[in-house]
């Protein structure tokens, strides 16, 4: 029993040894004059390096949205697992399987809802130094649903979307 209970003890040192955490996150805003929409957008993460190829983390976010009078205010959480499938350089291209759960409610009035998200986001992260990141989200491959069918930042369904309202940047700092 000694002998499996060092051997536990020995891997978890070696992998927090070689591991780091990083912070950081990505804040948007965006407003469509013709529309009168604006959209405010932020979403810290926290991730741990488990090794060079994959990462895990959690991006927790809020949203506002203001859409010609209607206000909607959001919640989101949505851990990850980060895959770098290839480095040039710098800069390394990954995609980010994650699962989303999020939850809005109109400002005074309705009932709150829920909404979630199962899929990928392929992006790239660039090293600015060897403590800051520049990472960049550029799309979406999965499947979005929500209580009723209605979902305040994105609409129901399955795919792959890719347009400007899809792109997230964002800086992240390893410790």
């Amino acid at each position: 029993m000694k002998k499996i209970f060092a051997m536990v003890a020995f891997a978890a040192a070696t992998m927090t040894a070689s591991a780091q955490v990083y912070v950081g996150g990505s804040l948007g805003l965006w407003r469509d004059w013709d529309k009168n929409v604006t959209q405010l957008e932020i979403a810290p993460e926290v991730g741990y390096n488990l090794s060079d190829k994959w990462d895990l983390g959690t991006e927790v976010g809020f949203a506002h949205t203001y859409n010609d009078g209607l206000k909607v205010n959001g919640f989101t959480i949505a851990p990850y697992a980060r895959w770098t499938f290839a480095k040039f350089d710098r800069v390394n291209l990954f995609l980010q399987p994650t699962a989303q759960w999020g939850m809005a409610k109109v400002v005074d009035g309705g009932d709150a809802q829920n909404f979630w998200a199962v899929g990928v986001k392929p992006g790239l992260s660039v090293e600015l130094t060897d403590k800051l990141n520049f990472v960049a989200h550029v799309g979406f491959l999965g499947y979005r649903d929500s209580d009723d069918g209605i979902n305040y930042w994105s609409s129901k369904g399955a795919g792959f979307k890719l347009d400007g309202n899809a792109l997230q940047f964002g800086i992240n700092y390893n410790f």
